[in-house]
């Protein structure tokens, strides 16, 4: 090779060398400058992030979780319109996690980083599941998680009202239903109604009360979910934005939807609760009007109730202390009675002892009647004699009749 060609090939290599340098300066940047076409990149894809949030998940190729692994350079599907028309396909790991990591979403319903809206919604709804059934035996803690879950999300007063009844009775089994259907209308993608959801209702079938049944069934299950993806969008902003007031949910939220959409849901949902409110102001005086006329009804019977009341007490208090008299007076003369029947007992005893005696002088007194009878009857006996000797003797005495003396 001649001098010519050699210089002219160091000056080739010593171009290539400066090119690849340049180059690299261009994708780069200044070191700890962070002016690098690839830095530069990664702030513009950042700054569409907050405006526009994360890709909703429902194209082909999107996945709902992120890639296993350690390796931040690991590329994640990712479709995003760039400045220009520009479309990604992938965004790496890393960016992902760090530009989530300005907004972890609190302890409760918090968590890493996700790909895309859809990914967050599923990632949110096994946080739930795992919340409500770590509190499956905890009625009252599982009925103030799904309270804070569905308070805001109510659309209309009627459901607003619904949800509150269910509060009030602690139906927590609806509510958990409720709000797995809220979920469900996200996460479960819209079909169009099928043959038999469309067609009309045969002649044959009209009488048949089971085959009806089971195609309003069929109806009504195809209406359920949204009918388009626009729909689909703003119901996963709505669920998401109105799950928790919490400020580091709302703020990871906003950088999941996009700070567009999160200012629109906010927007919408407070001309909504405005629309309640003023509902709620212009029936207030009808109900205050009704709920004047039921009190002053209540109050009359509470106050005749009361009357009743009272007159009810003071004849209990006359009877309770006539009670008190009377078991006083039954006292006393259980207490009379029991000295009557101690006297009589001893009396009895008395009794029982002077017949004793009265037998023994009755039957001395008959003994001696006894006697008295034989001692009469001898006397009896004894004046027979007497008589007869007092016979004899006068006959003896008696002057003889026609002679001397």
């Amino acid at each position: 090779m001649t001098t010519f060609g050699k210089v002219l090939t160091f000056f080739n290599l010593l171009a290539a060398g400066a090119f690849a340098y340049f180059a690299m300066q261009v994708y780069y940047g200044e070191k700890g400058k962070g002016n690098g076409r690839q830095a530069i990149t990664a702030a513009g894809l950042r700054h569409i992030l907050l405006i526009d949030g994360l890709p909703f998940g429902n194209q082909k190729g999107d996945v709902a979780d992120m890639p296993a692994g350690n390796d931040p350079d690991i590329e994640v599907p990712f479709q995003v319109t760039m400045a220009g028309s520009f479309r990604t396909t992938t965004v790496s790991k890393k960016l992902l996690e760090s530009y989530f990591k300005a907004a972890p979403g609190g302890e409760v319903l918090g968590g890493g980083a996700v790909p895309n809206q859809l990914a967050e919604v599923k990632r949110v709804k096994a946080k739930i599941d795992g919340l409500l059934a770590e509190n499956a035996d905890k009625p009252d803690e599982k009925l103030k998680l799904l309270t804070g879950w569905l308070l805001f999300q109510p659309e209309v007063y009627e459901d607003r009202q619904a949800i509150q009844k269910l509060i009030a009775d602690k139906n927590v089994e609806a509510l958990e239903k409720l709000l797995n259907d809220k979920f469900a209308t996200v996460i479960d993608p819209s079909k169009p109604a099928d043959d038999t959801q469309s067609s009309k209702i045969v002649e044959a079938d009209a009488t048949d009360v089971a085959k009806l049944n089971d195609k309003i069934k069929k109806v009504d299950e195809s209406r359920f979910g949204p009918i388009e993806e626009t729909e689909r969008h703003n119901r996963l902003v709505h669920l998401l934005v109105h799950l928790s007031p919490n400020e580091e949910w709302q703020k990871r939220v906003a950088m999941v939807v996009g700070l567009r959409r999160f200012a629109s849901a906010i927007i919408a949902q407070a001309e909504r609760f405005a629309t309640m409110a003023e509902r709620i102001r212009l029936i207030m005086p009808v109900h205050q009007a009704d709920y004047q006329s039921a009190e002053r009804i209540q109050l009359l019977l509470a106050i005749g109730r009361t009357d009743l009341a009272n007159h009810q007490a003071e004849l209990k208090a006359k009877w309770v202390e006539q009670e008190k008299k009377d078991a006083d007076f039954v006292g006393q003369r259980e207490t009379q009675l029991k000295a009557i029947q101690a006297r009589y007992a001893k009396t009895k005893i008395e009794v029982d002892e002077m017949l004793v005696k009265q037998t023994s002088i009755e039957a001395a007194l008959f003994e001696v009647q006894r006697e008295v009878a034989i001692t009469l009857d001898e006397v009896y006996r004894l004046e027979g004699v007497l008589e007869q000797r007092e016979r004899d003797l006068l006959r003896l005495t008696a002057p003889k009749v026609g002679g001397g003396n």
